[in-house]
């Protein structure tokens, strides 16, 4: 298997600029295109092919509304986590802002079944800070993480099934990830 990134864009009078510090509207453009900075996070799944879309700026919101504390990721699961589902920059782990390096991150936990017929379990989700996550274990670091309750994860995530937008099935038996287990 390859995979890739795009380490490098060449925009018209700034040269070579990471893709990431772009998007994020880190770098500062003088009368160029105007970037908000906001951040959907999405994860894709098959069989059907659909999409969970979580907005980060919503998110945000939340949690300095309901302020709580951060949890502890296990470094384990949070390397294997970041070698398997998400497409890390390499070159943007410097770039991070020194001011941003320490925020915790989001995640997110959704009940799913590996495969057809398969039994259900839970399946955490960063949704937010993963290349701040690879900085932090790169750099020997812990890394800490907000949880979302399910209402609040549900609140600010968009189910899109074959192209359409649908509301997220409840397939867990009980409330999800309640308020304690969010530390509120």
């Amino acid at each position: 298997m390859v995979t890739g990134a795009i380490s490098t864009v060449i925009l018209p009078g700034l040269g070579a600029v990471c893709p990431e510090c772009f998007c994020r509207g880190f770098l500062r453009l003088s009368g160029g295109l105007p970037i908000d900075g906001r951040e959907i996070y999405t994860f894709t799944m098959t069989g059907p092919d659909s999409e969970l879309s979580w907005d980060i700026a919503r998110a945000q919101e939340l949690l300095t509304q309901r302020p709580r504390k951060p949890k502890k990721l296990d470094p384990v699961e949070l390397a294997d986590w970041l070698q398997s589902r998400v497409t890390i920059t390499p070159r943007h782990l410097d770039h991070i802002p020194v001011e941003k390096r320490e925020l915790p991150g989001i995640f997110v936990v959704i009940t799913v079944a590996p495969g057809p017929g398969a039994p259900m379990s839970d399946f955490g989700i960063l949704i937010d800070g993963s290349h701040r996550a690879a900085l932090a274990l790169r750099d020997g670091r812990d890394f800490y993480a907000y949880l979302l309750t399910e209402q609040e994860q549900r609140s600010i995530c968009t189910y899109t099934v074959e192209g359409k937008v649908t509301e997220i099935p409840q397939i867990a038996a009980g409330p999800g990830i309640t308020p304690e287990d969010a530390g509120l």
